[in-house]
């Protein structure tokens, strides 16, 4: 399936050019802008008001591009995603034959769950990529006018990335098992279903059945959930801690002349990006996990009709 996943991204060249294209444009003017903002609060500082008013106009203009190129990113990634949800769809029905280790709810979740997680994955992957460079930006950034703030940001950011690592296998796990949950859920459903048009006599212990997959199925994803959300505060209170510890250290470099004022709100504006950055990896964490539990349930058609035709 990892082999027909790279055709269909293949045959969705222009798409991806869109993506990348409207996505570079979006990330460069994230982080152009807080420049300009820097450098029209040293202006009006240093009493250059007429600069200052320069600098705002520029920066407006700025940022209604941002919102522009802001849409048409979002009207790429739709059309991207429309793309590949009709290949994929396309070829796990037509690897459809005789697949009779998958049971109908386990069928059904693939065909709409599995693959929009594998679609989602792999368009917000061109976004996420940029996302990752800008990390090298702003890093490089602090490196070029203080080194204490660029270790400091950098030793912070590897220890907080081996906690999301160590933390993507339990992921991983849980999500399997929230997977199964639903599967068992689904099928009772269809039972369910079956039973009330067919007024079968069976429909309250069916629908106990269905309550019973339906609270576990809850219970699954609750837990699935809430280890992300934590693993994901846990780090970005760490990071924030650290982006104040940041500034109060920026605020004597500006009491030694060291750095100028519009400076600290540079900082502050590229910590607000590597805040919004490491939510991303942490999102990336579990969506990659998602999105290699989803390939392998997908697979699982693959190989049986391969498995049906020996």
């Amino acid at each position: 399936m990892l082999e027909s996943a790279k055709k269909i991204i293949k045959n969705s060249k222009r798409e991806v050019i869109y993506k990348v294209v409207t996505s570079l444009f979006i990330q460069g003017l994230a982080l152009i802008i807080p420049v300009f903002w820097s450098n029209t609060i040293n202006e009006v500082t240093e009493g250059n008001f007429k600069v200052g008013y320069y600098l705002i106009i520029i920066t407006l203009l700025l940022s209604i591009f941002y919102y522009l190129w802001s849409y048409f990113n979002q009207k790429t990634w739709y059309k991207f995603y429309n793309k590949l949800y009709i290949d994929f769809t396309s070829l796990t029905i037509s690897k459809t034959k005789d697949i009779d280790n998958i049971n109908l709810g386990e069928y059904t979740n693939i065909l709409n769950n599995d693959i929009d997680i594998i679609c989602n994955f792999i368009v917000n992957s061109v976004t996420r990529i940029f996302q990752v460079i800008e990390f090298f930006v702003i890093y490089s950034y602090f490196l070029s006018f203080n080194i204490l703030i660029f270790l400091f940001t950098i030793i912070i950011s590897i220890i907080l990335l081996i906690v999301y690592i160590k933390y993507g296998k339990i992921v991983q796990g849980l999500n399997i098992k929230r997977k199964a949950s639903l599967d068992n859920k689904t099928i009772m459903l269809h039972k369910l279903y079956s039973s009330i048009t067919n007024k079968k006599n069976d429909i309250n212990s069916i629908t106990n059945l269905f309550n019973k997959d339906n609270k576990t199925y809850l219970k699954n994803n609750l837990k699935y959930n809430v280890v992300i959300q934590k693993i994901i505060y846990i780090v970005l209170g760490i990071i924030e801690i650290t982006r104040y510890l940041i500034i109060l250290y920026s605020v004597y470099l500006v009491s030694i002349d060291s750095i100028e004022i519009g400076t600290i709100l540079l900082i502050y504006s590229y910590y607000a990006k590597i805040l919004t950055n490491f939510e991303v990896l942490g999102s990336i964490t579990a969506d990659y996990q998602s999105f290699i539990v989803s390939l392998k349930r997908l697979n699982k058609i693959t190989v049986q009709n391969k498995l049906s035709k020996t």
